[in-house]
């Protein structure tokens, strides 16, 4: 597990380097697929995403947000809130199909992201969760009413939002209008 866990993460790395070059955006890169790495292994192996963790890549987060800013002062709080209400909504519907960690985690990813791509993050988390767990479900290697750690999906949507986000959307967009 964690020889792939490295290998995963040099190659991240390296998309993040090639997404974003020598640009300041790239210290928030390396530092969120950081910890996106960690909160997913973290969450396969004891279904539990620490507090410990969220509060020691925070800081790096706001620096790298400082130095690399969104589009407006406050449009990290404004994701922050935004991921944190919307999964606690999600939770309070499906008493507690989400974790707290989950919770928290889509609050920092949120903060890093913006709305607008944490939008791009969510609806990506989402349809590679329920294709890890159709697939899971279909093969046996799932029991019903298991529960399936959602860290790993929100990692590798959060990842593909934050990377190739405005690339997918602007593509959909193009498909859409025709």
């Amino acid at each position: 597990m964690y020889p792939a866990a490295e290998l995963v993460t040099a190659c991240l790395f390296a998309a993040a380097g090639l997404r974003f070059g020598t640009t300041p955006e790239l210290f928030p890169a390396v530092v969120l697929i950081s910890l996106l790495i960690i909160v997913a292994v973290t969450d396969l192996h004891f279904m539990l995403i620490p507090n410990r963790i969220l509060i020691f890549f925070l800081p790096l987060l706001a620096a790298g947000r400082l130095i690399s800013p969104l589009d407006s002062w406050y449009a990290g709080l404004l994701g922050a809130s935004a991921g944190f209400l919307l999964l606690a909504l999600i939770a309070a519907i499906t008493r507690g199909g989400i974790g707290g960690g989950d919770i928290k985690l889509f609050a920092v990813i949120g903060f890093v992201l913006g709305v607008k791509m944490l939008a791009a993050a969510f609806f990506f988390s989402i349809l590679i969760g329920a294709l890890y767990g159709a697939a899971a479900a279909l093969t046996g290697r799932h029991a019903k009413r298991q529960p399936i750690p959602f860290a790993p999906a929100i990692a590798a949507g959060s990842i593909l939002a934050y990377l190739y986000g405005d690339s997918i959307i602007s593509f959909y967009i193009k498909m859409a209008l025709g």
